[in-house]
């Protein structure tokens, strides 16, 4: 995590595997993690039969406004209600879960941090639903387009009380945010631009969990924002916000941050930046830049976030199998600290290192004990085990270790320690040299245990 990296030269240009430096798990899992949530064992063997293009190209091959979750989800009407925050909650979980596109709903959680609206507020749960709807439509497009979205999005106005943003009586919280925390930072703008921009926000309403144009609430009058004038509205002020000197490496330090290192250097943040502007605010294309280059598959950024307690949860429930209790997931990554659907505040999540304390550290080793024995009613239904590694004929304790090894650490495990673990799954719960045989006693003493000891080690709690 050293924020003095100064990248060489090429660290822009697109990683093409060498013989120094191969496509192999370690960066396979490096992109899953970072693209999504973390391998699975079919996920990981597909993106190793691929080159880095080909699977960095398969990444971004969906179409949004198809979604085969949503067709469910529409069947499921009168079963699944949205009348409570918990099952929209649990409905996040399902789609990190079950989505063929991963880095959708990856996206969406970047964006639910980043323009961060609190159920706690917006006490109308089908709100909340349709604002994580619209970052999954639009949250790889253009940051233009979203920005305008979010500006008039129901949940976002009942966070910033846009709705009671009126000519004449203008509320400043929602132009405020915009430009400190979704757009700028701090020290880019005047009161005076917070003021006027209030006013180019004003107009719109709330019916149901919809919202409307009210012209007659519009101020239509002219305002100076950032020394420019005009009768600037909630469209054009964001062509505004996005011409800013600041706007560009506002986004790329926080798309880096988020992707790649959380400590961008200066020239980073501004080569991306210029790729922002230069591409009219396309992220499908400024992403696809990060995740090809030789920047993002270096050893800088590789393990070089925590996960947060949602990545966490996923991702040991993607690299275990089963059909997963969703409420448990809920219930974990909240009191590990993130709460799907109720940041702490209109910041988000602070994340990093703040993810990691003597509480929330005895926590994630529970959970990972939680996942790896099965017994507490994490799954819905459990993860068939045994039969699983017999299919794949993973039979010895190397086998497995070397196994799970892959999944969870990228097979980058000290050869002491794997000697450790291979020792331990030779021995009985009282220590005895008892050679490993895959029966049902040691599927439950020592492959679980051993699933448990993997997902406690320090390089697990990094993304």
């Amino acid at each position: 995590m050293d924020a003095q990296y100064n990248p060489p030269a090429d660290a822009f240009d697109p990683y093409v595997p060498t013989a120094a430096e191969p496509w192999n798990v370690r960066r396979a899992g490096h992109l899953l993690r970072r693209a999504g949530f973390g391998a699975s064992h079919q996920r990981l063997t597909d993106t190793l039969a691929m080159s880095p293009k080909q699977a960095i190209t398969r990444l971004f091959d969906f179409d949004p406004a198809i979604d085969p979750l949503n067709d469910i989800l529409d069947q499921l009407q009168g079963f699944l209600s949205f009348k409570e925050i918990k099952p929209v909650q649990e409905w996040c979980f399902y789609r990190m879960l079950n989505n063929q596109h991963p880095l959708q709903e990856k996206m969406t959680l970047f964006w639910h941090n980043r323009f961060a609206t609190s159920a706690g507020k917006v006490d109308y749960p089908l709100m909340m639903h349709n604002q994580m709807e619209l970052f999954r439509q639009k949250g790889l497009g253009s940051f233009r387009d979203l920005l305008v979205s979010v500006g008039r999005d129901p949940a976002m106005l009942v966070w910033l009380d846009g709705q009671y943003n009126h000519k004449g009586k203008p509320n400043e919280n929602y132009g405020r945010e915009v430009m400190e925390l979704f757009t700028l930072g701090i020290n880019s703008y005047t009161e005076a631009d917070v003021k006027e921009l209030a006013r180019a926000f004003t107009g719109w309403a709330i019916g149901g969990p919809k919202s409307y144009f009210n012209k007659q609430n519009f101020d239509d009058g002219k305002k100076t924002i950032f020394g420019e004038t005009g009768p600037f509205d909630s469209e054009s002020s964001v062509d505004l916000l996005l011409r800013h000197p600041k706007a560009a490496g506002h986004l790329a330090h926080r798309l880096l941050k988020e992707f790649v290192n959380p400590h961008p250097p200066e020239n980073v943040v501004d080569h991306y930046a210029r790729r922002l502007v230069d591409t009219k605010w396309d992220l499908k294309i400024v992403l696809t830049e990060i995740f090809s280059s030789k920047l993002f598959f270096s050893d800088w950024a590789y393990r070089s976030r925590i996960k947060s307690p949602i990545e966490l949860t996923v991702g040991a429930v993607t690299a275990l199998g089963g059909k997963v209790n969703t409420a448990f997931l809920r219930e974990q990554s909240t009191k590990m600290g993130q709460a799907m659907l109720m940041p702490p505040n209109v910041k988000g999540w602070d994340g990093g290192e703040t993810w990691i304390n003597a509480n929330t550290v005895l926590l994630r080793f529970n959970f990972g004990e939680g996942m790896a024995t099965q017994r507490l009613g994490e799954f819905a239904k459990k993860s068939e085990m045994e039969t699983w590694l017999l299919k794949h004929n993973l039979k010895t304790s190397a086998d497995i270790v070397d196994h799970y090894a892959r999944l969870f650490l990228d097979g980058e495990i000290d050869a002491d320690v794997r000697k450790t673990l291979i020792a331990y799954m030779n021995h009985g719960t009282k220590n005895e040299p008892k050679p490993f045989v895959l029966e049902k006693d040691a599927l439950n003493d020592k492959v679980r245990g051993l699933l448990h000891l993997l997902m406690a080690v320090p390089e697990y709690q990094l993304a």
